[in-house]
């Protein structure tokens, strides 16, 4: 089989980026024949090299379809139980023998009552937001309806709409919007959502498809069209793309600038800003083509193209009077680094009771990118400079990467030995070594994990944790994902008269295994020392995901230990960090919001009561008030923090700087959080874009900083004992 050599462990899911406007990849749209063969070759490859080798049998089947309609329909809303049933008998045991046929009738015929079952929906919605609404009645709207039966009548249809248009309407006055906004917000989302599916191509309904197809597998296997692969490329190995450097969004059918990339021709053009909406894009020897109601990812495709090549947006500028006001930007698409996406360093400083200079550093990696850990080896380097007592290495936010930078990242802090091992389907079993001499730093560790901490990161976390290198804190435990994928160019597989990209497969081959033979998949990595998470609570990792392969184990390595006495240091670093928990406004806070939340997800329905709903915001606002008014209180534990990007590194600028007071605490404020947007949100984001308000960092460094001293003489472990934090 000839494939790409790199291996990949992402999470599914993790990388889904708004759109960068980078390199433009002009490909022409798949026919339905061109789609067929596609879709053949994809099963054909599932078959032969995915690691579960299930077999292509009815049973598979049944659960390709499903995950078909779930995909089209994942609140189960849309079609009713009488379609359900009709495909079941139609297909639900034969979907495998229409794609070796290369006869993709049953994803276009499913897709077509789809639409037709979505306009009726549409047009009954219309209804429903012109009639009264009763909020004085004491009914309930069940927001995941994703393990729910289909509606088994129009009747009920049209009861689970009525709820759910209430339960947007009444969202709307919990806001405080005028009655008509919200009316006007929800009609043109369920339009634009109609009109986007209407105009949805073959090979948009080929994505869907074999998506589902993939997934039948493992929630990790994955198609990828053309324009997916290119975006998965950028996002997430190279970090760097060819175009103007603008994030965008699509907002009320207008893409929209939501960024602009520090360094990009936009960035330094100063023409376009944050929130100027483009209207039309215009090719150097083309015509302005409008783009208002197109799909963003085709307006990103629009704005992409070759270095040295010129395009032009037309925009309503973010701050015209009106409307009709337009702007014309030409710019030269030039290379752009995602800097954004990079590792960084923090020296985390305070001033001892006894007037001693503490510092300690952070690194902050958000994923496994090509050659990630030379630039964490170089942020290690410059925070030694800094003299740093220890280091924190930050993984809550890296979903995963490449394979041989995991391994490379281990290497930084471990001179020799395994790292760990991977198994194909035939059992065979190979284990990956430090090879090569890249070990940079052997002082105090600790490594920050959370529910989104996966694949990779849990590699690094898993053999850190093994060799007893490394404290690990945070979450209970990581994601839980240990499967490895490898991207397979589907052209060269396809026949030699197949004109057009046929994309890209993502599939899994192998699962890796810890040292100590034990697995990360399904339970995660650990942690050492646990603070209280609301991620904890919520349906995320590999075991809330359909389809995960089982966790097994295989044979253990033979490995050297770094640190015997960690088993004696732990559970006095445990006692002192719980004693420092449970006096810290911040997590006070967090457990109240932890209680709420499992209130919420033991209920699993919403009040749609006006009276009760206000009460419930009421309460829960006085919570947030009274904890943000506390909060604006507190010490910063901190005097200064120093941010290093790699860039500043690399051209040795100064840092920049964040002091105690370079930042004002929010003054308390009202909230209007609805059940939905609680869930949906993590009720509070504990992890803040600010290092300063960033209380579980805070936390990490006490640990780091106990952790420092225990090491230092055998004796300090009594004192930590005997010593109230």
């Amino acid at each position: 089989m000839k494939a790409k050599v790199n291996f990949f462990l992402f999470v599914t899911g993790f990388f889904l980026f708004m759109g960068f406007s980078g390199q433009y990849s002009l490909h022409a749209d798949l026919n339905e024949s061109q789609c067929a063969k596609v879709a053949k070759t994809v099963a054909s490859l599932l078959q032969q090299a995915h690691f579960s080798q299930k077999p292509a049998d009815e049973k598979l089947s049944q659960l390709f379809l499903k995950d078909y309609l779930d995909a089209l329909d994942f609140s189960h809303m849309v079609f009713l139980q009488s379609d359900i049933d009709e495909f079941n008998e139609k297909y639900g045991k034969r979907l495998f023998d229409y794609i070796y046929q290369e006869d993709l009738t049953p994803a276009f015929d499913i897709y077509s009552k789809y639409i037709r079952r979505l306009t009726e929906r549409e047009s009954l919605i219309e209804g429903l937001l012109a009639a009264p609404h009763d909020f004085t009645k004491d009914e309930f709207y069940q927001t995941d309806r994703s393990k729910m039966p289909w509606p088994k009548t129009e009747e009920e249809a049209k009861d689970l709409w009525r709820k759910r248009i209430k339960f947007e309407l009444l969202q709307g006055k919990l806001a405080n919007e005028k009655p008509e906004q919200t009316q006007k917000t929800i009609a043109r989302r369920y339009a634009r959502l109609l009109k986007e599916m209407r105009e949805a191509d073959s090979e948009e309904i080929l994505d869907y498809f074999l998506n589902a197809l993939t997934h039948a597998y493992d929630p990790h296997s994955d198609y990828q069209s053309p324009s997916e692969a290119k975006n998965f490329e950028i996002n997430s190995i190279k970090l760097s793309l060819t175009g103007i450097g603008a994030v965008l969004k699509s907002e009320e059918g207008y893409p929209k600038i939501v960024s602009l990339v520090p360094g990009g021709p936009a960035d330094l053009d100063k023409r376009l800003k944050p929130n100027d909406r483009i209207v039309a894009v215009q090719q150097e020897k083309g015509e302005p083509v409008d783009v208002v109601d197109m799909k963003l990812n085709k307006v990103v495709e629009m704005i992409r193209g070759e270095k040295g090549t010129k395009v032009t947006l037309i925009v309503i500028p973010a701050d015209s009077p009106d409307d009709s006001v337009r702007k014309s930007v030409t710019l030269i698409r030039d290379e752009v680094k995602l800097n954004e996406q990079r590792a960084k360093a923090f020296v985390y400083e305070r001033t001892s009771k006894e007037g001693k200079i503490e510092r300690y550093g952070v690194i902050q990696l958000p994923g496994f990118y090509e050659r990630s850990s030379d630039d964490v080896a170089l942020l290690i380097k410059r925070l030694e400079k800094e003299k740093i007592s220890g280091l924190v290495l930050d993984l809550r936010k890296n979903g995963g990467g490449m394979l041989e930078e995991a391994v490379n990242m281990t290497a930084l802090f471990i001179k020799d030995g395994p790292v760990v091992q991977v198994k194909d389907f035939r059992g065979r079993i190979q284990p990956f070594l430090i090879s090569s001499n890249r070990y940079c730093y052997g002082g105090p560790l600790v490594v920050l994990i959370s529910r989104f901490s996966a694949s990779a990161s849990e590699i690094v976390a898993a053999a850190l944790q093994d060799y007893g290198r490394a404290i690990i804190v945070g979450d209970q435990v990581s994601h839980g994902k240990g499967t490895v994928q490898t991207l397979i160019s589907l052209s060269d597989f396809m026949p030699w008269d197949f004109h057009g990209d046929p994309g890209r497969l993502k599939i899994t081959v192998q699962k890796f295994y810890r040292i100590t033979g034990l697995t990360t998949q399904q339970h995660g990595v650990s942690s050492d020392i646990a603070f209280p998470s609301l991620d904890d609570y919520l349906e995320i990792g590999e075991s809330s995901l359909p389809n995960y392969l089982p966790a097994d184990q295989i044979s253990p390595m033979n490995f050297q230990k770094f640190n015997n006495d960690l088993p004696s240091i732990l559970p006095v670093l445990q006692r002192r960090s719980a004693q420092r928990i449970s006096s810290s406004l911040d997590f006070i806070h967090l457990n109240s919001e932890i209680e709420i939340l499992k209130k919420k997800m033991s209920e699993k329905l919403v009040s749609l009561n006006e009276a009760q709903r206000k009460k419930e915001k009421a309460d829960f606002n006085l919570l947030k008030k009274n904890y943000e008014t506390a909060r604006a209180e507190q010490k910063f534990p901190y005097d200064k923090i120093y941010e290093y990007d790699i860039e500043a590194v690399k051209n040795h600028k100064e840092p920049k700087i964040i002091t105690a007071t370079s930042e004002k605490a929010p003054p308390p404020a009202e909230f209007t959080p609805d059940e939905t947007k609680i869930l949906d949100e993590k009720l509070d984001d504990t992890v803040n874009s600010s290092p300063k308000n960033d209380f579980v960092m805070n936390e990490t460094l006490n640990v780091l900083k106990d952790y420092i001293f225990a090491l230092q003489e055998p004796k300090n472990i009594l004192v930590l004992k005997n010593e109230n934090s």
